[in-house]
């Protein structure tokens, strides 16, 4: 049982801390009884974390950026402040550690389908890795799951066909933006111990993929960290479990400013929907607002159950408590409307504007209806901060129940038998695509030179360049950019109907690029996709609305592969029968693009050596054209200290200081990381604007630059014949973001 002064101190500090005050009046200053005793007297697991004045975790981060030595599952048994709490994994966290500043910390518990175990992460001391564990719910019989000597194994749940999905770094890669380990999405089979075995990374993002939740649907929900540009957001995502068609599920666009909200540790409600933590993307202490979303329909479909001013979005704001970790959990005996009611951690410590880290939190365990009222304390220890409720009950008990089983997708089985290394992607039409991410909306219309209709010819796919966790460039920058490390993987022509069918590498980060005639970027897909080995994925528009499922629904592969759409009874020109291998196009590269090599000068594939061959007689350092050098000087060709990215004058020259001058006067970057089509270095090669047929921007010369590459039938310079590929690769270097290194190691 709990004892009774820590009751008191615990209503004690409620008071003082002045809990959200009209919401904790209402139920009055007693705690409250067996909460669900109507529930078979469930017992609740939940962290205990030894963070209440050291805690300074955020959204982004994960398990290994947060360690608490000292934290613990505990369990409470009913869930009731009379209940009694035992600490379940102390005997595994201090074995054989004299040090309490060395000892392990648990995290991220999961309840078994029966409710008679339960997954975890523990790491057993400072020196060890994050690794995943089974226990009965008493504590007894103790199995690792995972282990080896690199990688962190966190966030663990519970799949219906037996296998654990969870989040992981094994792949040894960090993240795109502070350069910390990124954890990604696995799954492994259980083996006749409990162990996991055969596991498989399932998400190539290139940031963190956390907080997998198994819905009833059988689909894998997760909190993904967008940083591809300028994107800087954790939206949810949506996934099978074998790793086919993840795609976003809510906070893409909308709400509003939802670029500056991240949705994480989403649970289940009992209509299929979500309730989830709604934080600020550098909340201290992670933690927030709890919402619902409707994920039966878009973006703003948001509603807020705890207090207005619990902060979420501006940290300009004073906020009146913290929440975070919602769990839905039904009381049988109340009322119909009152049945579904929402666990959670609060921390009742107001905060002003500007507050210090150093005031602390103090998360709590309470419980609220399912509207936000009758906000009630379960328990709390003010040394401690309680997250993680999760109620010890069967899966049929707690809302969404349990889960369907989604089968393995046979192509995926195919190709992981087989050993494949390639997937297949089919859009139906690339001008069917929404207009609020910024970018251009190509059109169906436009008469190219050629006289062909479309204003979209090709489609590049790009790969991640990833950083790896102890690389020697871990943490240095790659130039003036949003932009991170990638490579070209091929090209593929998009057919008259606008559809296009790639079969590209499987288990990769990739993005796509929609180009123009000129082989200049039209859309960039601001997010990392990926295919399983053997998948055959159907999409349809780069950032369609959740109408795209429907739009998925009238698409049908026929036995010989062609793609059908059956609303209309029609075929698309384009099918997985005719797809497209990009890396056997003729322009297809093996290697990265990089400005210049300072530690490899010789180096002829990179932008610089295209100046060299190209340009530097008329612009070279001494009297040069239109005062523009683009000579390398003796500074450049100075071996920079070791692991160093320093940039040539060049490379600042036309991605920063020189300026380009507009026939009205203004003036312009030579090159811009958001494409070539806007960057007048590329103008000039062409010999007109390319993102306004008023040429209003662009300034004659009197140098006719379209001299120095090759036209074809149409008179048209076309940057895919090969004595235009130095034309094509200044291109590609200024759509792939203007980077000065793309180099992993040297």
């Amino acid at each position: 049982m709990i004892h009774k002064q820590v009751v008191l101190r615990i209503f004690l500090n409620v008071l003082l801390y002045g809990v959200i005050g009209a919401m904790l009046a209402a139920c009055g200053s007693s705690p409250p009884d067996d909460i669900l005793d109507k529930s078979g007297q469930a017992a609740l697991v939940f962290v205990k974390e030894k963070s209440r004045t050291n805690n300074i975790s955020e959204p982004m981060r994960s398990n290994i950026d947060k360690y608490y030595p000292g934290s613990d599952l505990y369990v409470l048994s009913p869930i009731s402040s009379q209940g009694k709490l035992t600490n379940l994994t102390a005997q595994y966290t201090t074995n054989g550690v004299t040090d309490p500043r060395n000892f392990g910390a648990c995290a991220d518990p999961e309840a078994s389908y029966d409710g008679k175990k339960i997954l975890f992460s523990m790491k057993v001391n400072r020196n060890s890795r994050w690794r995943l564990y089974e226990m009965n719910a008493d504590g007894t019989n103790l199995v690792q799951l995972t282990d080896g000597s690199t990688g962190d194994d966190m966030d663990p749940a519970y799949l219906p066909n037996g296998q654990i999905v969870f989040t992981s770094t094994r792949p040894g890669i960090v993240d795109e933006y502070e350069r910390r380990e990124s954890p990604l999405l696995h799954v492994g089979d259980r083996a006749g111990d409990g162990r996991l075995v055969n596991i498989r990374q399932i998400s190539f993002n290139q940031s963190h993929d956390i907080n997998p939740m198994v819905h009833s649907s059988g689909k894998v929900i997760y909190g993904r960290w967008e940083h591809l540009g300028n994107p800087n957001k954790f939206p949810l995502f949506v996934m099978n479990p074998d790793g086919t068609r993840p795609f976003i599920l809510y906070g893409n666009h909308s709400p509003q400013a939802s670029g500056d909200r991240s949705f994480t540790e989403a649970r289940e409600l009992s209509d299929g929907g979500l309730v989830c933590s709604v934080m600020e993307r550098n909340s201290p202490f992670e933690g927030g607002a709890i919402a619902i979303i409707d994920i039966s329909k878009s973006d703003d479909n948001l509603t807020f159950i705890s207090p207005p001013d619990a902060i979420f979005n501006n940290s300009g704001r004073a906020t009146s408590a913290f929440f975070k970790t919602p769990h839905p959990i039904i009381d049988k005996g109340a009322s119909t409307e009152r049945r579904e009611k929402i666990l959670v951690a609060m921390s009742p410590i107001p905060r002003e504007p500007g507050g210090s880290r150093s005031e602390g939190v103090d998360y709590g365990i309470y419980i609220m209806d399912k509207d936000g009222n009758n906000l009630r304390l379960i328990y709390n220890d003010p040394e401690y901060n309680e997250i993680d409720p999760v109620p010890l009950l069967p899966r049929e008990k707690i809302p969404g129940g349990v889960p369907q089983v989604i089968a393995m997708d046979p192509n995926v089985a195919t190709g992981l038998a087989t050993a494949a290394s390639t997937g297949m992607f089919f859009d139906g039409n690339v001008y069917d695509r929404a207009t609020n991410d910024g970018q251009v909306r190509p059109s169906a219309t436009f008469v190219n030179d050629d006289g062909s209709a479309g204003q979209v010819r090709y489609v590049r796919v790009l790969e991640a360049v990833s950083l790896p966790r102890e690389g020697n460039r871990r943490g240095q920058a790659i130039g003036n950019t949003n932009l991170e490390k990638q490579r070209v993987v091929g090209y593929a022509a998009v057919r008259s109907d606008g559809s296009f069918s790639i079969e590209v590498p499987a288990n990769r980060s990739l993005h796509l690029q929609t180009l123009d005639q000129h082989g200049v970027m039209l859309v960039n897909q601001l997010t990392w996709i990926q295919v399983m080995p053997g998948e055959k994925r159907l999409c349809t528009g780069c950032h369609d609305s959740h109408d795209r499922d429907r739009i998925i629904n009238d698409l049908q592969i026929a036995p010989n592969n062609q793609v059908l759409n059956r609303a209309r009874g029609s075929a698309y020109e384009s099918g997985f029968h005719n797809a497209e291998v990009v890396v056997n196009h003729p322009a297809a590269r093996t290697d990265t693009l990089d400005f210049f090599d300072r530690h490899r000068t010789n180096r002829t594939n990179t932008v610089q050596a295209v100046f060299d061959r190209r340009c530097i007689s008329c612009h070279g350092e001494t009297a040069p054209a239109g005062a523009l050098s683009l000579q390398t000087v003796a500074a450049d060709l100075t071996p920079p200290p070791a692991n160093s990215n320093i940039t040539t004058t060049v490379y600042e020259r036309i991605t920063q200081n020189g300026t380009y001058r507009t026939p009205s006067g203004s003036q312009l970057r030579y090159v811009r990381d958001d494409g070539a089509r806007r960057s007048p270095l590329i103008w000039v090669m062409f010999g007109k604007q390319l993102n306004d047929q008023t040429n209003r921007d662009y300034r004659t010369l009197t140098y006719d630059h379209t001299q120095l590459w090759t036209k074809d039938q149409y008179n048209r310079i076309d940057p895919f014949l090969p004595a235009n590929r130095d034309l094509l690769m200044m291109i590609e270097w200024v759509d792939a973001g203007t980077q000065y290194s793309n180099t992993v190691s040297r």
